[in-house]
C-alpha cells in the first residue's frame, strides 16, 4: 500500500501522472547497446592482470563505457517520460554494477566475508548457538536465517555468498523505491531516488553479512514508520522487523531508533508511544549482552574526533597506503560530498524559500542526517563514518530524487538543457566513480578455492590449540563450526586467520629486518609447545600492497627468516599460498 505523507510538494507527486509516455524506441537502443557492452566486457573481468588501480583500469574499457550508456539510458528514459523504460534501466544497472562479484570470480569476495560462515556452519549443525564464543553468537540473526534456507533448500553458504550482493544490492535498491512511493512520491521520482541510492553507494556492505540484512530491513523499518500516521498498523508491523533486526546486527538499531524517535518528535509516526517499544527492544537486547560488547572497548565513546577518523584516514597519516588505494579513498570521499553537500543545499534552500514547509522537508532531513549521531557515541571500530553515510543515503535521495527528476524533464524556469545534461552528467559521474570505489580493491580482496580448503582443513583436522598466524588479512577465517574449539583453546591469541600478525600490539610496524624478534616468538611457542602455524597467501601480497599494512618488501623479508630457520617446517606450496608449521620437537630442555 502506497500512503502519501506529507509531501514537498504538490508538483512532485503529480508531476508522474500529468505527463504522457513517450516512445521508448531511442532510450530501449541505448540500454541494448549498453548490455552488449558489458557482456562484451564481462569476460575480461575474471582474466584481468593485477593493477594497483584495481579492476576497472585492469580489464575492458568496455566495462566502464556500458556502465555509462546504461545511466545515460536511465536519464533519458526519465526525461522523456517512459517510466517502464527506466525502471528496466535500473535494474540493469544493478546488475551490471554488481553481477561481476558472482560471475567473475571463483570463490565469494572478502576474506572478512567466512567470518560468517562459522556462526551459519555451527547453528545447522547444533541447531543453536554458543553465546560464550563470540559476538557473532549473541547476533545470531542474520546466521539463523541462512542455516534455515540451506537446511530447507539443501544449499551451501558460500553458495548463497556468492550471489548474496547481487541479491543484497537489488533489496536496498527496491527498499529505497518503496520508502520513497511511501512518502509520496510518484513512480518515477521514486525511480530516481532508487537509482541515486543504489550509485551512489560506495560503502560496499553488501557481502554475506548481518549488515545487509539489517540495512535492507532498515529501510523498510522507516518506511512503514512513515506511513503509520494513516495507517497505525504499519507502526507495528515495523516492530516487528525492527526485532528482527535487533537481533542481528549490532549498531542498525539505534540509527533507526534515533531517526524514529525525531520523526515523532515532528509528528509524524503513530502512535506516539511506539517509539518506547522500540526502545525497549533495542536497549534491553543491548543489555542482556552488555558483557559481550564491552570486550571490544568502550561502549561509549564521545571523542568526536577518533569517532570520525577512518582505517583510511589513519594509514595515510602512517604514510603507508599505496597510490591505488589513496586515490580510492578519495573517490569515495568524493561521492560523500556530492551527496551530503546536494541534500544538505536543497533542505537548506527549501527552508529559506518556504518556510511554511518547514516540518516537510525536516521529514527526510531526519532520515538523512539522523545517522550523524553515532559518531558522538561510538567510533565502531573505526567504520562509524562509513555506516553513517550508508545510512544516510535513502534519505539523502529523498530530498535530491525530486530535484532530479525536474531537472531531467527540463521543468526549470530557465536553461531546460543546461539542467538534463548537468543532471544526467552528475548521475553518470557518479555511477563511474562508484564502480571505481567498489572494484579498487578488486585485486587484494579476491579470495581463491584454495584458500577456502586450506582454512577449512586447518579448521578441521589440526589441534585447537595451534596458533595460526596470518602475516597480513588475505585468508578466510571461522568457516566452519570448529571454528569455536579454537576460540576456546586460544585464549590469548583470535581464532583461525581472520586476526593477523600486523593487529599484535607492537607489531604493526613491523618490517622484519631483524630477524631476532621473529626468533624471540618462535623460541616463546616452542617454550610453551603450542602448536603453530605460518599461513603466506598471494592475496595476502595483494592486499599488503594495496592497503599498506605492512612496509615494502616486509612479507618477503618475514618468508625469508621462517625458511631459514630449521625450527619452521615447509609443508605446503603452490603458486599462491605457502604454509610454514613450526616443529616443536626441536624445542631445547
Amino acid at each position: 500500500m502506497t500512503v502519501a505523507i506529507a509531501p514537498p510538494r504538490a508538483s512532485e507527486t503529480q508531476a508522474d501522472a500529468s505527463r504522457p509516455t513517450a516512445t521508448w524506441r531511442p532510450t530501449a537502443i541505448l540500454l541494448a547497446v549498453a548490455i552488449i557492452a558489458w557482456a562484451i566486457a564481462l569476460p575480461t573481468l575474471r582474466d584481468a592482470s593485477w593493477n594497483l588501480f584495481g579492476l576497472i583500469p585492469a580489464a575492458s574499457p568496455l566495462f566502464p563505457v556500458s556502465i555509462v550508456l546504461v545511466s545515460i539510458a536511465f536519464c533519458v528514459a526519465i526525461a522523456r517520460g517512459a517510466t517502464r523504460t527506466a525502471a528496466v534501466s535500473l535494474i540493469a544497472t544493478v546488475l551490471m554494477m554488481r553481477l561481476p562479484t558472482a560471475l567473475s570470480t571463483d570463490a565469494p569476495l572478502y576474506s572478512w566475508t567466512y567470518k560468517h560462515f562459522g556462526p551459519i556452519d555451527y547453528i545447522q549443525r547444533f541447531g543453536g548457538v554458543d553465546v560464550t564464543a563470540d559476538i557473532y553468537h549473541n547476533w545470531p540473526g542474520a546466521f539463523s536465517l541462512i542455516a534455515w534456507m540451506n537446511t530447507i533448500t539443501g544449499s551451501e553458504t558460500i553458495v548463497i555468498a556468492q550471489w548474496f550482493t547481487v541479491g543484497s544490492q537489488l533489496a536496498v535498491t527496491a527498499a529505497v523505491y518503496y520508502l520513497a512511493r511511501t512518502y509520496g512520491f510518484g513512480a518515477a521520482t521514486a525511480l530516481v531516488a532508487a537509482f541515486g541510492a543504489h550509485v551512489a553507494n560506495w560503502v560496499g556492505q553488501d557481502y554475506l553479512s548481518p549488515q545487509a540484512i539489517g540495512f535492507a530491513l532498515g529501510i523498510v523499518v522507516i518506511a512503514l514508520v512513515l506511513a503509520s500516521r494513516r495507517t497505525r498498523a504499519t507502526s507495528w508491523v515495523a516492530v516487528v522487523i525492527f526485532t528482527a533486526i535487533t537481533v542481528t546486527h549490532q549498531l542498525t538499531p539505534y540509527w533507526l531508533l534515533a531517526a524514529i524517535l525525531l520523526l515523532t518528535v515532528l509528528g509524524r509516526v503513530r502512535p506516539k508511544y511506539i517509539v518506547g517499544v522500540f526502545a525497549v527492544i533495542a536497549i534491553g537486547y543491548l543489555l542482556l549482552h552488555l558483557d559481550v560488547v564491552s570486550q571490544f572497548g568502550r561502549l561509549i565513546n564521545l571523542d568526536l574526533l577518533d569517532n570520525i577518523l577512518t582505517p583510511s584516514v589513519r594509514n595515510e597519516a602512517l604514510g603507508h597506503p599505496s597510490a591505488g588505494q589513496v586515490v580510492n579513498s578519495w573517490v569515495a570521499r568524493s561521492i560523500t560530498a556530492v551527496v551530503w553537500v546536494s541534500a544538505a543545499a536543497v533542505v537548506a534552500i527549501r527552508l529559506l524559500r518556504r518556510r511554511g514547509e518547514w516540518r516537510s522537508i525536516l521529514v527526510p532531513a531526519v532520515v538523512a542526517f539522523s545517522p550523524a549521531l553515532i559518531l558522538l557515541g561510538q567510533g565502531y571500530g573505526g567504520e562509524a563514518m562509513f555506516r553513517v553515510f550508508l545510512y544516510s543515503i535513502p534519505g539523502c535521495m529523498l530530498i535530491l530524487a525530486p530535484v532530479v527528476t525536474r531537472m531531467l524533464r527540463g521543468e526549470v524556469s530557465r536553461g531546460a538543457l543546461a539542467a538534463r545534461l548537468t543532471a544526467t552528467g552528475v548521475l553518470t559521474l557518479v555511477a563511474l566513480a562508484s564502480i571505481q570505489t567498489s572494484y579498487g580493491g578488486w585485486f587484494a580482496n579476491r579470495v581463491t578455492p584454495e584458500s577456502v580448503r586450506l582454512t577449512t582443513q586447518v579448521l578441521t583436522e589440526e589441534d585447537p590449540s595451534t596458533l595460526t598466524i596470518g602475516v597480513a588479512p588475505g585468508a578466510p577465517g571461522r568457516i566452519v563450526a570448529e571454528y569455536v574449539d579454537f576460540v576456546r583453546a586460544n585464549e590469548l591469541f583470535d581464532s583461525g586467520i581472520d586476526m593477523w600478525l600486523t593487529s599484535w600490539p607492537g607489531w604493526e610496524e613491523e618490517e622484519f629486518a631483524d630477524p631476532r624478534r621473529v626468533e624471540r616468538l618462535t623460541e616463546s611457542l616452542l617454550w610453551e609447545q603450542r602448536p603453530a602455524l605460518v599461513v603466506i597467501t598471494e592475496q595476502m601480497r595483494y592486499y599488503s600492497t594495496y592497503y599498506g599494512t605492512l612496509p615494502e618488501g616486509a612479507l618477503d623479508r618475514f618468508q625469508r627468516i621462517l625458511s631459514d630457520d630449521p625450527r619452521w617446517v615447509q609443508i605446503y606450496e603452490s603458486d599462491e599460498t605457502i604454509v610454514y608449521r613450526l616443529d616443536l620437537s626441536t624445542a631445547r630442555d
